[in-house]
């Protein structure tokens, strides 16, 4: 699963680094919550404007390891999403998006003295965000719902920087 993961990883860079030189190109940071997990967690991003009305946004989020007697769980997730800008008005500088894409979760165990064992879950994320449009920044704030075995609320916050 982790060459998979890179692979995909690997990829999706480089689709990135490609589409940037021929739309907007947004890379963004923030912080994140699942509902599920109850950990807070930081993510980064990438958003590429395709036309006025779609993107295509790539994040990742680490959850803050959570410590259990004699070891810790980690948890991470990769999502792929498109939006809908569905609300975009440059006078006050608010967007408003819907999102649906692909997740890709990871949870893993380490316990000292007796191993290590992870799972992995892909899911459906559907969900809605916001923008406001700063001097510097965009203020982001998204919620997602991810659909799997692992279903769980996503809150996340942060800046995202053009380029």
């Amino acid at each position: 699963m982790r060459k998979l993961t890179t692979s995909i990883f690997l990829v999706l860079c480089s689709f990135l680094a490609v589409e940037s030189a021929q739309a907007q190109f947004k890379a963004g940071v923030g912080l994140m919550y699942g509902s599920e997990v109850e950990q807070l967690g930081i993510r980064v991003d990438g958003v590429f404007t395709i036309n006025e009305q779609f993107r295509g946004v790539a994040d990742f989020g680490y959850y803050f390891p959570e410590d259990v007697n004699g070891g810790d769980i980690n948890y991470w997730e990769l999502n792929l999403n498109g939006n809908y800008m569905f609300h975009s008005d440059p006078e006050t500088g608010l967007n408003a998006y819907a999102l649906a894409g692909l997740n890709f979760f990871n949870s893993s165990v380490d316990i000292d003295g007796f191993g290590s064992s992870s799972n992995n879950e892909t899911g459906l994320n559907i969900g809605a965000g916001l923008e406001y449009n700063l001097d510097f920044a965009e203020l982001f704030a998204e919620a997602k719902f991810v659909i799997s075995d692992a279903d769980q609320l996503n809150i996340g916050a942060g800046l995202r920087f053009p380029f």
